[in-house]
C-alpha cells in the first residue's frame, strides 16, 4: 500500500471514529431540544470541540506518517533477508573472468564446474574439500566437481585462473 492510500485510510478511519463518537456519546436520547437533558450549545463550544478533533486527528497522522516510516525500513530489511535467505536455497551459477577472486561467506557451498582455480587463504584456515576429505592450502589447485564449504566468513575463496563457471549456494564477494 502506498504511503499516500495509508494516509487517506487512516483519515478515513479516524474521522469514522470521530462521527461515532459524536453519535455514539453525543446524542441526545430524543430529548426535548433546550431541556436539561439535550442543552443548547453555543457555537463556540462547537467550534471548540472541532478544534479538539481536529488537533486529535493531526496529532495521529503524526504517529501514522512515523509508523509508515518504520514499516516501509522494516520491509527493506524484510527484502534483504529474503535475497539472504534465497541465496542460502538454492545453488547460483557463477562466471568468473581470469584473475577473479570469489570470496565465500560463512556456510556457503561451492562446485566449481568448469576452468581453473586456486584456493584463496582465509585468515583461519581454507575450504573445506568435502570430495576429498581434506581442508585445501593457499595457491593449491580445486579439482572440478568437487564440493568446497566454506566454514567462515573470513576472507577464504577461490581465485580464477582462466575463465570459470561454479555453482554456488550461500552468500559471496566477487572482486
Amino acid at each position: 500500500m502506498s504511503r499516500k492510500s495509508t494516509k487517506i485510510v487512516a483519515i478515513a478511519i479516524l474521522m469514522l471514529s470521530a462521527l461515532i463518537y459524536l453519535m455514539v456519546f453525543g446524542s441526545a436520547d430524543g430529548a426535548e431540544p433546550g431541556s436539561e437533558s439535550d442543552p443548547i450549545v453555543t457555537l463556540s463550544f462547537v467550534d471548540k470541540k472541532i478544534e479538539q478533533i481536529k488537533y486529535y486527528i493531526d496529532s495521529n497522522l503524526e504517529e501514522i506518517d512515523r509508523l509508515i516510516l518504520e514499516l516501509e525500513k522494516k520491509d527493506e530489511e524484510l527484502a534483504a533477508l529474503k535475497r539472504t535467505v534465497e541465496r542460502s536455497l538454492t545453488f547460483e551459477v557463477v562466471e568468473m573472468k581470469a584473475g577473479q577472486v570469489l570470496l565465500a561467506d560463512e556456510g556457503a557451498e561451492l562446485i566449481i564446474r568448469s576452468g581453473i582455480t586456486t584456493a584463496v587463504y582465509g585468515e583461519l584456515g581454507g575450504l573445506s574439500d568435502i570430495t576429498s576429505a581434506k581442508d585445501l592450502k593457499s595457491g593449491e589447485s580445486i579439482v572440478i566437481n568437487h564440493m568446497l564449504i566454506a566454514s567462515r566468513g573470513d576472507g577464504r575463496g577461490v581465485r580464477a585462473g582462466s575463465e570459470v563457471f561454479l555453482i554456488i549456494k550461500g552468500g559471496y564477494t566477487l572482486k
